[in-house]
């Protein structure tokens, strides 16, 4: 049986995406007026984010990759360097589109952490036939 861990790991993983992708769909008029681009393209990168972290979670979660933690832990490294942006994403989009995206960016630095937790790590180490 999963831990604990486990299980709030790909609740937070998940959660982190959804709110992304709620954020993005929210503003994006704004986003598409900014860049140029239209809705469909700019809808390309929350949903795609999601399905590659998703996807490693999943790696993680269930199939008890744990070498799949190290290529999370790339992206969300990725995700927190981009906070450095969010001031200058508060000007051009909007508070309400900075916090939710600082949320989106915890709420996945969270799920990174419960999977390395020693419940976590022990559940990853045993054999996996159990």
């Amino acid at each position: 049986m999963r831990p604990n861990t486990i299980r709030w790991f790909e609740y937070a993983l998940i959660a982190s995406q959804f709110v992304r992708i709620v954020t993005v769909a929210l503003h994006l008029d704004v986003m598409a007026k900014i860049t140029g681009l239209s809705a469909q393209t700019i809808l390309i990168g929350p949903f795609a984010n999601a399905l590659v972290l998703i996807g490693l979670g999943v790696a993680v979660s269930r199939a008890r990759l744990g070498f799949a933690r190290w290529f999370l832990v790339v992206l969300l490294a990725l995700d927190v360097a981009g906070l450095a942006g969010i001031p200058s994403v508060a000007a051009l989009i909007g508070v309400p589109f900075a916090v939710f995206s600082t949320l989106a960016v915890l709420l996945a630095v969270a799920a990174g952490v419960l999977m390395f937790l020693p419940a976590s790590n022990n559940w990853l180490k045993r054999d996996k036939a159990a």
